[in-house]
């Protein structure tokens, strides 16, 4: 016979559950029908205005099959790096061995519009990126986590997928902020022309703060390291061109490194938080905004 006090107890874990599932199943639907996101492009059928078409950085009077080296093609992969790579790192305290987290963000990125490489590249730059990211963080033994992340570039072909380790150097004292430790790397994907890999290490520092017993306040601050490898695939340069055998070329690969420092507060009421990060990339001299809605259990 079923033990009705074993059914009570094990309710509030199940609302807890399902809470929490409903609502990544909001945010996941938000993701996908966002303006650039996939069912719009899919109901749309139409390239997005920010797909990146990269023929226009090769010198066509030259007609060789060779590597071309370009400054602007350079700088517009440290853009795309910014929008896809890494943010939202912290809170610094760990979930513990059995949390997990759940959370929606929608990021605001600058980008140099006017630039000519962006007016090369993409039908019609825009002065803000907006990027949608699903992220799960999962807590560990011995003070880590472990996260993976999914993110899309609105109104754009491009997606990266990524994986996060945490590691709390120190956590949960009463006196002293908590810090830790995070390694990052992320995947592009989309652009059949483009294969792009970010790799990131933050150092995070925060305290939380009761408000009133019933909301956690929890602010903190970081500091951050990239680096970026882009490679191009083929791209067929002169498809109207016979005398050119082969007519495929590539552009040189890039690799660039940016540090960056980062600032956001997280308010955490019960399993709900919502939360903000404002990061400036010092070597890029762009910003990026962050919004998060997250559900703890």
């Amino acid at each position: 016979m079923t033990d009705p006090r074993g059914l009570c107890s094990a309710m509030p874990m199940r609302r807890a559950c399902t809470g929490a599932l409903a609502a990544l199943l909001a945010a996941a639907a938000f993701f996908v029908s966002a303006p650039g996101g996939s069912l719009d492009l899919v109901a749309n059928a139409h390239a997005g205005d920010l797909d990146l078409y990269f023929h226009n950085f090769y010198d066509a009077d030259r007609k060789v099959t060779e590597r071309t080296e370009d400054k602007r093609y350079e700088q517009l992969m440290r853009e795309v790096s910014l929008a896809l790579g890494p943010r939202m790192s912290g809170p610094a305290a760990s979930l513990g061995s059995l949390g997990i987290e759940a959370s929606y963000e929608l990021s605001m990125v600058d980008t140099n519009h006017d630039a000519a490489y962006w007016s090369l590249a993409a039908d019609k730059p825009a002065a803000s990126v907006q990027t949608g990211t699903l992220r799960v963080r999962k807590g560990l033994p011995y003070g880590l986590q472990f996260g993976s992340v999914l993110t899309h570039m609105f109104e754009s072909n491009m997606w990266a997928i990524g994986a996060e380790l945490n590691l709390s150097l120190v956590d949960g004292f009463v006196s002293i902020p908590d810090v830790a430790a995070r390694i990052s790397t992320n995947t592009v994907l989309g652009n059949a022309d483009l294969g792009m890999l970010i790799v990131g290490a933050d150092l995070v520092i925060s305290k939380a703060f009761g408000v009133a017993g019933i909301a956690s306040l929890q602010p903190w601050a970081a500091y951050s390291f990239t680096f970026t490898h882009v490679n191009t695939h083929q791209i067929d340069v002169y498809p109207n061109d016979k005398d050119i055998k082969p007519d495929l070329m590539l552009l040189e690969s890039v690799s660039a490194f940016a540090h960056r420092a980062a600032f956001g507060m997280r308010i955490v009421v019960t399993r709900v938080s919502i939360g903000g990060e404002f990061l400036r990339s010092f070597t890029d001299d762009l910003s990026i905004m962050t919004f998060k809605f997250g559900v703890d259990f």
